[in-house]
């Protein structure tokens, strides 16, 4: 196999990340009993008897991210640093993966429905992941864009500016609860996945002389 042959499995190993996370969260959202968008984060879909399959979502999505992130660089994408904090998107997703969101408002089924969910180190740890991921990614739409503009690519390049300005608004407006928490997170992480995999997606026509 030669070698940009690997680097394109690897860009599209972040488009695969994209639409596993986006369709299995999406499936647990409309299957799961108690779950509701509008008061439950879809981070949330990691506890009880199916949470698993939530985990291995978030697990599996950030190693795919990792390998997106190892492509982005050999593709020359983004310098050094949009490589990296892709990467760190995909770290994120993996420690929000092994420590679980805390239970609360009423899920998993069995939870008090006014119960709000108790901080402790593991949910701690959630948090700083999804800070981690969420912070990271936003971050390197500004360092992508930036490239993009300088090699005349102004339509990628305002997409990304685009992203990296609507992640945060809809992450905000979800802690701020001016729109529903779960609905907010839930745009937020479409639209990452949607702006990696453009990204990803538009660096596989630019390997074939690596």
């Amino acid at each position: 196999m030669e070698r940009h042959d690997i680097v394109r499995w690897l860009l599209l190993a972040g488009i695969a990340a994209g639409i596993g996370f986006v369709i299995l969260s999406t499936v647990g959202i409309f299957t799961r009993p108690g779950f509701d968008l509008k008061r439950h984060a879809i981070s949330m879909l990691s506890l009880g008897d199916r949470g698993w399959i939530m985990i291995a979502t978030f697990i599996g999505s950030g190693l795919l991210t990792l390998l997106c992130a190892v492509g982005l660089r050999f593709a020359g994408a983004g310098e050094l640093w949009g490589p990296i904090l892709i990467g760190f998107y995909g770290a994120g997703l993996i420690l929000a993966g092994i420590f679980q969101a805390p239970a609360g408002l009423g899920f998993p089924p069995g939870t008090a429905a006014d119960l709000q969910p108790v901080m402790d180190t593991g949910a701690k740890l959630h948090s700083a992941g999804f800070m981690l991921a969420f912070g990271s990614l936003i971050v390197a739409c500004f360092i992508f864009a930036t490239g993009f503009w300088q090699a005349g690519l102004s339509g990628c390049a305002v997409l990304s500016i685009a992203a990296g300005l609507a992640i945060p608004a809809f992450i905000a407006a979800g802690i701020s609860n001016s729109m529903a928490p779960g609905v907010a997170f839930y745009v937020a992480a479409v639209l990452a996945w949607l702006w990696l995999g453009a990204l990803a997606w538009q660096r596989t026509g630019h390997i074939a002389t690596i």
